[in-house]
């Protein structure tokens, strides 16, 4: 384990030591589970969805102030700005693995910050692997946080002698995993979930943490989970639609681009996901236009994007980044056509500039 014990024991004191924290996490599976270790561990826990901004910034302060929380808690997001943390003035945890934002951490060494890549730079196992190792409960909710993030957890074994139906041992591929168990639908069932109105979203995130069994979902065999079993349901039929789209839209040299109009819900990080797992050797690109930008969800299998991404955002009005091999970006639609053909350059082996 590359983050220290006695870093995961001063995080456990906090979460233990706090009545009333109030949680900024990010609007993904992983960022959701994470929020629901922390509810198992304090029961007052409030949730507050980052979502639509760049970065958490001033504007979340009025959330703090309204809740007068005991300790603030961010969750799977390295995008804090100064401006939030200075104004704070209750304890801080913050939890993740996205590259560390070092310059900040060094403005603000009160922060009890947790992330693997600050002892090893190649560890960037999810938020809800760490979260886990805080909490020691939900193993199934924090299993299907780490498929959801593309991580195959080494709790595993643990895992499987209480639900060996949701993830067999014969699958051993984090594709298959995603597409082709149960713990892969209870990944879709919460990302379905995080969609719609932030009224709906609130509500099914509260149930899904006040969840004890997967089955509860799985077998709609309490209101809990026939709420969150039913929403998805109701939204797996425009999603099978636009696959069958995404699956037909031909490759533009090594990537594969798919780009429609906005409709009521998003589905471009689910869609770009699937693709990735038939389409390997392609980058990925769901762009859906919307309110005057493209937001876009790219993947690829082994070639790092945050640089290209950065690079083709030259001169362009937008923001992006993510993992290596995971990244959102947001392009305003006028700038769409230089950022791609600059985009289509580098991946296919264009020189970065230095």
């Amino acid at each position: 384990m590359s983050v220290p014990p006695a870093a995961i024991e001063r995080a456990r004191e906090l979460l233990y030591g706090a009545a009333r924290p109030l949680v900024i996490h990010d609007n993904d599976p992983d960022g959701v589970v994470s929020f629901c270790l922390v509810h198992r561990i304090c029961g007052d826990a409030r949730s507050v969805a980052f979502k639509n901004k760049p970065a958490i910034d001033g504007s979340f302060l009025a959330r703090v102030e309204e809740h007068a929380p005991d300790l603030v808690v961010i969750l799977d997001t390295s995008r804090v700005t100064e401006e939030f943390l200075g104004a704070l003035r209750t304890p801080v945890l913050w939890i993740d693995h996205h590259e560390p934002p070092q310059d900040l951490l060094a403005r603000f060494p009160g922060v009890h910050y947790v992330n693997p890549r600050v002892w090893d730079d190649t560890d960037n196992r999810p938020t809800s692997y760490w979260m886990y190792q805080i909490a020691q409960a939900n193993i199934w909710l924090a299993t299907v946080g780490c498929v959801a993030d593309w991580y195959m957890p080494d709790f595993l074994p643990a895992f499987r002698q209480r639900y060996a139906d949701l993830l067999p041992e014969d699958v051993v591929a984090i594709e298959r995993a995603y597409l082709e168990t149960k713990v892969g639908t209870l990944v879709r069932v919460i990302q379905f979930n995080l969609k719609g109105t932030t009224s709906d979203v609130r509500k099914s995130v509260m149930t899904l943490a006040r969840i004890d069994s997967p089955y509860e979902i799985l077998l709609e065999s309490t209101a809990g989970g026939r709420l969150l079993w039913r929403r998805y349901q109701r939204l797996i039929a425009g999603y099978d639609a636009l696959l069958k789209d995404a699956l037909a839209a031909r490759p533009d040299g090594i990537v594969h681009l798919f780009a429609y109009a906005g409709g009521e819900q998003t589905y471009t990080a689910e869609l770009s996901n699937e693709l990735l797992i038939r389409f390997p050797d392609r980058i990925i690109l769901i762009a859906r236009s919307h309110d005057g930008k493209r937001k876009c969800s790219i993947r690829s299998r082994g070639i790092e994007l945050p640089p290209i991404i950065a690079e083709s955002l030259r001169g362009c009005e937008g923001h992006g980044g993510g993992h290596a091999n995971a990244c959102g970006t947001v392009v305003r639609e006028e700038d769409w056509e230089r950022f791609y053909a600059r985009f289509r350059e580098l991946a296919a082996g264009g020189p970065l500039r230095a």
